[in-house]
Formats: structure tokens, C-alpha cells, sequence
């Protein structure tokens, strides 16, 4: 038989029974031969025969124990396999190396597409997570809560959520610039605040020494639209002090390492040497990896819109709070008080430097660190003391100075991230939030810092066994489940013994109201005496001897008290407790650098009022550092309940923090502390999804309309005989209240039996008919269905397909309407187009007519009018003409005898009429011609040839009587012909020949002036007429 036996070094570990001995002594051997002994009745928890690779939820566990959680945990680290889920919780050990196959891009790729079908992995959480916001069934934000010891690997399980998260904004989406992306810019947030956050401890190289919350903002389509940032409790004693083999925050030895000649200058850097600032102290990690950090640092401080002017404004007062660790006091005999200490030459030189890189005068620093300023207020009278301080105090006010620059720094980084980074409407907005706290510490000196941490972790503890165990079980008795009790580790009296009233914060806020200095050892009495409870005690010798208090001499006990948290004891020292938490910042050091010159320097401390600058006394009695942490905390609190939380529990296989090594029972005891066993039976035992009827049925009732085999047989097989028609009336109401919920909201199925009938109809076709088989997997109660892991994914899926193939359903109907819009709105085109056509013909013919028509209109009108103006002229020619022949004649008259007169008449008459045929002739186009009829006297022929010529003067007409006068005494027909012509027109004189004769009007190779209208006289020759 196979069981799990004690073990000195495994703890637990499989063996075998040999033999039982009639005593009842037990004889067992393990896998390495060992044979061990046993007493009777010793309780061996049964082993079955597991291959552990296989088993990705402990839940699968059949014989489930301590033994067999440790066992897989540990047959898992071995095969370098580092995560396994409980439940809705997911178990990720630290593997303390690099492995870029289980983070890189590839992963991030694979889990992208395929995230169910994978072993679990903080990448599946994030998967998971989005998916649950997607959903939005119950319309709630999601939360994904971090946990561990310190150094167990949270911030890195944080960094690869992130990453993952912003993988899903970019990975549908084109032309990225990454210098713009929101996603780039959440990123790049995470080297700033490590590098400002983080430092190295004793058990983490990278411990975070502040708690964020981290809340990623979705748009309405799930794409990131932003990020908010927030932070709690900053560790800031860490910059004036840290134990041996520790660090400061990483950011110094980053600048330090990777200063530039030009920036060291510039910084008042006299030196990079790390061991010349007392703040800095040991060098533990190596100068390359610190120079590569700073690169990043800087790339990053880049990304997220830091100019260069303002990381040097940074820098120079982290340069600033560098040289106050240098400054040193001693007394001077001069004045009988305390001073900066000016010989030593490092205590001269960072008070100077300091000064100039704060922008304040030489002198007033030293002043402000050395001298207290007293107010005095009696009725209306105010006095104000100065009274020098010694030397504690000097110091005091030194480290004060310098904590409130770094702190201030540290804010003012948070707030300009947020503002870059952070939605408009952040209130409106789904966010996945990541809540990355320091884990559980346990030093071998504990402050007020490592009780502010384990607080926390006591709060988160707390959440998670309320939530997820003590909520459950509540749950399940409401709905009517028959329940068996678990019994598991509440850590309610815990958080009581810290908060509660009275309490170990309300003790320590009190006594820094009172008006007096405070005492270790009575403050520590005070405690143990006045809170009586078993997980509060005082340390025993041996705890007293292995921590360093500062006992004074003849006390007989240590100043300190001992907590018993959920995770273990943890001794508080009580020295210097009651300062830390008043923290009270001197007035005198804020308004000195409230004046002064570096315009960021005030900016830092005037916008932003200090909230430990009041002047009320009440209400600085509410403001320590114990009542800030519990102010924010709760409101921390109060958000993540009213989201939905996913858990991580990161769990650090060995103290030393190796690779590979597996310290069994320290990590034993982290898993008792968490509570996983209890997780697991809960998770085997219990149903972690749970919906309302409503919501069930709202969502999954399409599935209803998938046409399966068992389609029918499921709906008969409900109620009696009217399921049927129940379920016929089901389709129609659960679509329309699925598309009509968000205009109208209320629905039918929002009553309870009817959507309850939906849910049952809907789990039997999906999951089987037999009702038996479905009580272990499935439970209905009063109100909801509660359902095992994983049956929601299935659902999920089948949810899947239903909207694919409506997908596929509406792109085949929307394509078939578009092809046919198409068509339509191709033949309606075609018709405009030949309307058109038509159209523009009828309108450019149209057009076209009336500008032919308009043009012939115009051209008729110039002709008119140009043939009315030549027949005006030409009638007022033949007037003035006809004047001037009449004046000739009457001139002539007188000379010639009667017989010449009436033969000038009668020659007159002839070439008028001639004239005025030959222009009625010319103007029509038509040639003239004479007939042998038209003959004068003795029927001799006189032809006047004539191209538009004028009409001919009474000279002419005397030349022309005298050539005829010749022609009839038979004188010479053409020996006097040549002085017959005159330059007023053209006379040919020839015998009539016996056929008719063609009269010219057009212009030829011999007659070139035929064409010429009578306008004018013309001067010619008979060269011209021939």
C-alpha cells in the first residue's frame, strides 16, 4: 500500500508498507531503500499513483492531503514546471532564473489564441480575467489579487500580467506606434517604479517597498483606453537606513553607476563612487546590471513623456538628498550650540552642494537643520523662540529633510504617470485591476514599517477566506445545499488585534497624542497589558538574544512584543515605533523650501499642501502613518469587493532564493499559512461559478435554438405536457429580451420561474438528460445555479458557435442585400444616366437652335440696317449728284445753243436710266446686258462700261455729247479716243456689234475693278479697264 510518511527532509514523502506488527508498529520503506519504523496509530495519509505533469488543478487529486499538495508541487518545481491551480487560484512557485521560453512572445502568442487548452500559467489568469470582463455577466470589474512572502516573485507575476494585457490591446490592432501607444506607456511605468520603488533585502533582490494598485481601463469595445496608479505607503526610512547586506532604493545606485561626465557636473557629482555617501552604504549587485537598469530607466522616463529638463530637476534633488547623508553636527565652543560640522571636508562640501541643488541660500540650510523655531499663542498674542538644537535632533531633522524630498519625488512621479496614462472618464470605465503588495516580512528588526506590511498581508488574507472560503460556504447554506463545514484558518482575530478598538494601532496612535516623549519599554507594557489575547505575547530570552534591541540598562525585559500573524511570529521593537508614526515633518524645513529659487523644488511643496503641515492639533492626531495606511487600505478594500477577485498565490521554494533547490518545508509552510489545502477542498467540493437565474438564462437561453438530436427530447422531458409549448414561447421572448434588455430593461424573463424553467431546459440539452449525473458537476438552489470549474467555459464555447453561425447567418443575408442594393443602385444609375443623356441632348439642341437662330436674327438685322444705310447714302449721292448736275447744266446752258442743250438732255436721260439699271444690276449679282434695241440715235450704240463706278458728272456727260457729235459727222471713230477718257469714269466707244453684249459685274484677269460698288469716284486709266 502507497502512502505518504514523515520525512526529516521532504516532510512528507511517498513510501510503501512492509509490514504491521502485532504492537501496531508500522514498517515502511521509501523510494530510496530507507526502512523507517513507525508508532501504532500514526496517521499516514494514502498516495495514489499520479503523473503529477498531468495534473494542472490539485483539485484532480482524488486522495487529497497536505502530503499530496506538497508532493505535486514539488514532482512539478522538479520537471521545471512552476504552476498548478486550486481552484479559482492559481499556485506559481518563484523559479529564481530566467526563462524566456515561458514568457517571451511566443508564449504570449500561443496563449493569446489558445489559452484554455494550455497548462495553467499567470498568462491563463490574465486570459481568464479579460474574458470574465468581456463577459459581462454580472457587470462587475475584475480584480487580480497577488500574494506571497517577499521575494516569492510577485512583482515579476505582476509585470508578466501587464504585459499580457497589453498584448490583447495590440493584437488585432495596425501601424502601432509604440513612442504614442497607451499599452507602451503602461509598461514603460513599471521600470520607473521599481527603479524608484524597489531595493534589494536579505530574502529579494527586487523587493518592492511600496504597495501599487494598478487599475487597467477598458473602453466600450474592451481595447485599453488608459491606467490609474495607485500607491500605499512608501518605505522611506529605507533612504536614510537599511541593515547590513541591504540596499537603498535601486534608483541611487543606478545614477551613481550610469552618470555621464557632462550630468555629473551638472548634478554636483564630485564622484560616482558609491562609498562616498553614507546614504548609499554596501554595493551588493554588480556595476553592469545597475548600468543596464539605468538605461532602462531613463528609455522608460523618456516613453512616458518626462522631458529632459525635468529628469534633471529629478536628479538633482535625489544628487541633494545624496549630500545630506554627508552633513555632520558637532558642538562649537563659539557659540555653545550645535552646527554643521565645516571640517570635515565631506560635511562642508554636501551642505554647499545641497543648498545650490535645492535652490536655497548657503546659510539658511545649516540654520533651519540646527535651530527650531518655538510658536507661542496665549489669546492674541503670538511668540515665537528659537532654540538651537543638539546634536540627535540635527540629525534628525537632516533624515527628516531628506525623506520628505524623496517622498515627494515619489509622488510627483505616480501623479505625472497618471496623468499621461489615465482615461478622461475614469469613473465610467471597466477596469482589470492588479494589486501588487509587499508580502509577508520577518526581519531581525521589525518597525513600524514590517507591521504596516504584515497588516496588509493579515487584510489580504482575510478578503481571500471571506470571499472565497467563509463567503462560499455562507452561500451554499443560503441556497439549501447540504453542506459539510470545512475547517480552515480565519485570521479574523488577527486583523482585530491590529485594528481593532482597542487595538496595537489605536494604542500607538494614542500615545502620540499625548503631549510628552514617549518610553520603549512602557509603550511595550502598555500593549501587553491592555491587549490580552493568545496571538500577543511578549519574546521570550531567546528571541531577545537573537534580535538587536536597544534595552536600556536594568530593564529586565526587551522594549518589543511578539505578533502571531497567519503566516508566522513576528518581534516588534517598540524603539522609535511612536516617532515613526507621528512622522511629523518641522515646519521650517517645508517653508524653506517653499522659498525657494528651483521653480520644481517649489512646485513640489506648494501645490501639493503636506498633509502633516496642519495646524490643528485634532487632526493631527488622525493623521500617523498607522490611521493614512488603514484610511487607504480600506478604501483599497472596498474596491476590491466589489469587483471579482482572481488569486495568485507566488510561493518561494527555498529562503536562500537559489534556482532549482526545493526547500520543502519552508514551502510547506507557506502553503499551510495561504490556506491551499482548504482552497482545494473547497474548490473539489464546491461549484466556483454561480449565476441568477436570470443572468443564466439571459445569456445562454439562444442555445435553445441549436438543432440537435436531443433538441425535442429535452423540452418534453421538462414539466408536463405543456413544455412543449413552454418552450415554443421560450425563443422568441429570450431574443427579443437579449436585444431589447438594454432600451426597454424589463422583460419576462426576468421572473424567476419562468427564467428558471430556461436555465434547466438549457443545462439538460447541454449537459444530458439524466438529472443524477448532473448533481455533481451542477446545483440549483433558491436563487442561482451554481456549476464546477470549467463548465462555464464549455458553455462559453457553445455560445461560440451559436454566434458564429448567426455571424455567418447575418454576413450571408447582409451580403445578399448588398449584392442586390448593388444591382439596384446600378440600373437606378443606368436610368439617371440615360435621363441625363437625354436631357443634355435636348437642352443642347435646344440651345443650339436658338444660337443659330439668334445669330441669324443678328446677322439679318446687320444686314438690314448696312442695306439701309447704303441705299440712304447712295439716294443722298444721287441727290447731291443730281444738285450738282443741275448747277452744271445751268452753267452750260448759257454756253450752248439750244440743239446741243436738248441733245445733253436727251444723252443725260440715256446714261441715267444706264446707270441706274446698271446699279439695280450690280446689287442683284446679275450680269446686264444690252440688246441691239437699246440703240440711240441713227442707231449708233454708246455702251457706258461701268464697275461700280459713280454716277457721272456733267463733265463727263459734255465729253461723251462730243464724242457722239464726232461719231455722227463721221470724223475718225478712234483717232480721238485716247483723249476721251477722264479720271471721273470710264468711256469706251466702239461700233455696236450685231449680238447681245455681257455686262461684267464680278472682277476677272481683265476687268480687276467690276466687283467695286459705285461708293465713290475712282481715278483709272485704260490699262486698268482692258
Amino acid at each position: 500500500m502507497k502512502v505518504f510518511a514523515p520525512h526529516q527532509e521532504h516532510v512528507w514523502s511517498s513510501a510503501r508498507v512492509n509490514d504491521i506488527e502485532k504492537d501496531g508498529k508500522i514498517t515502511i520503506r521509501f523510494h530510496d531503500q530507507t526502512v523507517k519504523s513507525l508508532a501504532a496509530n500514526t496517521w499516514l495519509p494514502l498516495a495514489g499513483d499520479y503523473d503529477y505533469l498531468e495534473c494542472d488543478d490539485l483539485g484532480q487529486i482524488s486522495l487529497l492531503s497536505k502530503a499530496a499538495v506538497l508532493d505535486c508541487v514539488r514532482s512539478r518545481y522538479s520537471h521545471q514546471v512552476f504552476y498548478v491551480r486550486a481552484g479559482n487560484t492559481l499556485l506559481a512557485v518563484n523559479p529564481f532564473e530566467t526563462i524566456p521560453l515561458l514568457y517571451g512572445n511566443q508564449a504570449v502568442n500561443d496563449y493569446l489564441q489558445r489559452a484554455q487548452e494550455l497548462s495553467p500559467h499567470v498568462f491563463s489568469v490574465a486570459d481568464k480575467t479579460y474574458n470574465h470582463l468581456c463577459r459581462q455577466v454580472d457587470d462587475s470589474n475584475q480584480s487580480i489579487i497577488i500574494s506571497g512572502e517577499s521575494g516569492a516573485g510577485k512583482t515579476c507575476s505582476a509585470r508578466y500580467i501587464m504585459k499580457y494585457l497589453t498584448s490583447i490591446g495590440t493584437h488585432n490592432a495596425s501601424n502601432i506606434t509604440p513612442a504614442d501607444h497607451i499599452e507602451m506607456k503602461i509598461l514603460d511605468s513599471n521600470p520607473i517604479l521599481e527603479a524608484f520603488g524597489n531595493a534589494q533585502t536579505k530574502k529579494n533582490d527586487n523587493s518592492s517597498r511600496f504597495g501599487k494598485f494598478i487599475q487597467i481601463q477598458y473602453s466600450d469595445n474592451f481595447q485599453i483606453a488608459g491606467a490609474f496608479l495607485e500607491t500605499y505607503l512608501l518605505e522611506k526610512t529605507r533612504v536614510i537606513s537599511h541593515a547590513a547586506g541591504e540596499r537603498t532604493f535601486h534608483i541611487f545606485y543606478q545614477m551613481l553607476c550610469g552618470v555621464g561626465p557632462e550630468e555629473q557636473l551638472e548634478w554636483k557629482l564630485p564622484t560616482s563612487n558609491h562609498q562616498a555617501y553614507k546614504y548609499v552604504g554596501d554595493y551588493w549587485l554588480t556595476p553592469e546590471t545597475d548600468c543596464e537598469t539605468w538605461q532602462a530607466t531613463r528609455e522608460a522616463m523618456t516613453d512616458v513623456g518626462l522631458s529632459t529638463h525635468d529628469q534633471n530637476d529629478i536628479f538633482k534633488v535625489l544628487s541633494a538628498v545624496l549630500h545630506l547623508g554627508n552633513v555632520s553636527f558637532h558642538h562649537s565652543s563659539d557659540v555653545d550650540a550645535v552646527v554643521v560640522n565645516m571640517n570635515s571636508l565631506d560635511s562642508a562640501s554636501g551642505i554647499d552642494y545641497a543648498a545650490s541643488l535645492l535652490g536655497v541660500e548657503a546659510g539658511q540650510l545649516p540654520t533651519v537643520l540646527t535651530v527650531r523655531t518655538i510658536t507661542a499663542s496665549h489669546r492674541r498674542r503670538h511668540s515665537v523662540f528659537h532654540k538651537p538644537c543638539d546634536a540627535g535632533e540635527c540629525t534628525t531633522r537632516r533624515d527628516c529633510l531628506a525623506k520628505m524630498l524623496y517622498n515627494r519625488i515619489f509622488q510627483w512621479l505616480v501623479e505625472f504617470i497618471n496623468v499621461n496614462i489615465c482615461a478622461s472618464d475614469v469613473f465610467n470605465r471597466k477596469f482589470i485591476g492588479l494589486l501588487d503588495v509587499y508580502g509577508f516580512e520577518s526581519f531581525e528588526n521589525n518597525s513600524l514599517e514590517q507591521l504596516c506590511i504584515n497588516y496588509a498581508n493579515e487584510k489580504l488574507q482575510q478578503h481571500f477566506v471571506e470571499n472565497y472560503i467563509k463567503m462560499q460556504e455562507e452561500e451554499y447554506l443560503a441556497e439549501g445545499f447540504h453542506w459539510q463545514p470545512l475547517d480552515y484558518e480565519d485570521n479574523h482575530n488577527s486583523v482585530q488585534l491590529l485594528e481593532g478598538t482597542p487595538g496595537i494601532f489605536s494604542l500607538l496612535n494614542e500615545e502620540c497624542s499625548l503631549m510628552r516623549e514617549s518610553e520603549a519599554p512602557a509603550v511595550a507594557d502598555r500593549i501587553l497589558a491592555q491587549l490580552s489575547s493568545s496571538l500577543l505575547s511578549r519574546p521570550d530570552a531567546g528571541a531577545a538574544m537573537s534580535h538587536r534591541s536597544s534595552r536600556p540598562s536594568g530593564s529586565s525585559h526587551m522594549p518589543a512584543f511578539t505578533v502571531l500573524h497567519y503566516a508566522g511570529s513576528v518581534i516588534y521593537e517598540v524603539e522609535n515605533l511612536v516617532e515613526k508614526n507621528k512622522d511629523k515633518i518641522p515646519e521650517e524645513l517645508v517653508g524653506l523650501l517653499q522659498g525657494s529659487q528651483n521653480t520644481f523644488i517649489r512646485s513640489l511643496f506648494t501645490c501639493v499642501q503636506d498633509e502633516n503641515c496642519n495646524h490643528d492639533s485634532k487632526k493631527r492626531q488622525n493623521q500617523t502613518v498607522l490611521s493614512k495606511f488603514k484610511s487607504s487600505l480600506m478604501s483599497l478594500m472596498s474596491v476590491l469587493n466589489r469587483s471579482k477577485p482572481h488569486y495568485i498565490r507566488c510561493v518561494k521554494p527555498n529562503c536562500a532564493s537559489r534556482a532549482r533547490f526545493f526547500d520543502s518545508r519552508y514551502v510547506m509552510s507557506q502553503l499551510e499559512a495561504c490556506g491551499i489545502l482548504q482552497t482545494v477542498q473547497i474548490a473539489k467540493a464546491g461549484f466556483p461559478d454561480r449565476l441568477t437565474y436570470v443572468e443564466f438564462s439571459n445569456r445562454y437561453g439562444c442555445l435553445l435554438k441549436r438543432n440537435t438530436p436531443g433538441h425535442t427530447k429535452s423540452r418534453q422531458s421538462i414539466g408536463s405536457g405543456s413544455s412543449r409549448s413552454s418552450a415554443n414561447r421560450i425563443m422568441p421572448c429570450t431574443v427579443s429580451h437579449e436585444a431589447s434588455a438594454p432600451q426597454h430593461g424589463q422583460c419576462a424573463l426576468e421572473e424567476q420561474g419562468f427564467a428558471q424553467e430556461v436555465t434547466m431546459m438549457v443545462v439538460q440539452k447541454v449537459f444530458g438528460q439524466c438529472s443524477g449525473g448532473l448533481s455533481n458537476v451542477i446545483q440549483c438552489g433558491k436563487r442561482k445555479i451554481f456549476l464546477k470549474d470549467g463548465l462555464v467555459e464549455k458553455l462559453e464555447v457553445l455560445m461560440g458557435e451559436v454566434w458564429h453561425c448567426c455571424a455567418v447567418c447575418i454576413q450571408r443575408n447582409w451580403r445578399r442585400h448588398m449584392h442586390e442594393k448593388q444591382i439596384r443602385r446600378h440600373r437606378e444609375e443606368v436610368m439617371r444616366q440615360h435621363a441625363a443623356c437625354m436631357l443634355i441632348q435636348a437642352v443642347f439642341r435646344g440651345w443650339h437652335v436658338r444660337k443659330r437662330q439668334t445669330r441669324r436674327k443678328v446677322a439679318s438685322v446687320a444686314i438690314q440696317h448696312a442695306w439701309h444705310h447704303y441705299v440712304a447714302r447712295n439716294k443722298a449721292r444721287q441727290q447731291l449728284e443730281a444738285s450738282l448736275l443741275e448747277k452744271s447744266l445751268k452753267r452750260e446752258r448759257d454756253r450752248l445753243s439750244g440743239e446741243h442743250v436738248k441733245l445733253i438732255q436727251q444723252t443725260y436721260s440715256s446714261v441715267l436710266d444706264l446707270a441706274n439699271n446698271l446699279e439695280r444690276k450690280t446689287a442683284m449679282g446679275d450680269s446686264i446686258q444690252f440688246s441691239p434695241s437699246h440703240r440711240t440715235n441713227q442707231a449708233d450704240t454708246v455702251a457706258v462700261v461701268t464697275s461700280q463706278m459713280p454716277l457721272l458728272s456733267a463733265q463727263v456727260c459734255l465729253t461723251l455729247y462730243d464724242a457722239l457729235d464726232e461719231i455722227r459727222q463721221g470724223a475718225g471713230i478712234y483717232r480721238n479716243i485716247p483723249h476721251l477718257f477722264h479720271k471721273e469714269g470710264i468711256l469706251s466707244k466702239r461700233r455696236m456689234p450685231q449680238v447681245n453684249i455681257r455686262f461684267h459685274t464680278k472682277a476677272n484677269s481683265i476687268l480687276k475693278n467690276a466687283h467695286l460698288l459705285p461708293r465713290k469716284e475712282i481715278d483709272c486709266n485704260i490699262s486698268d479697264c482692258l
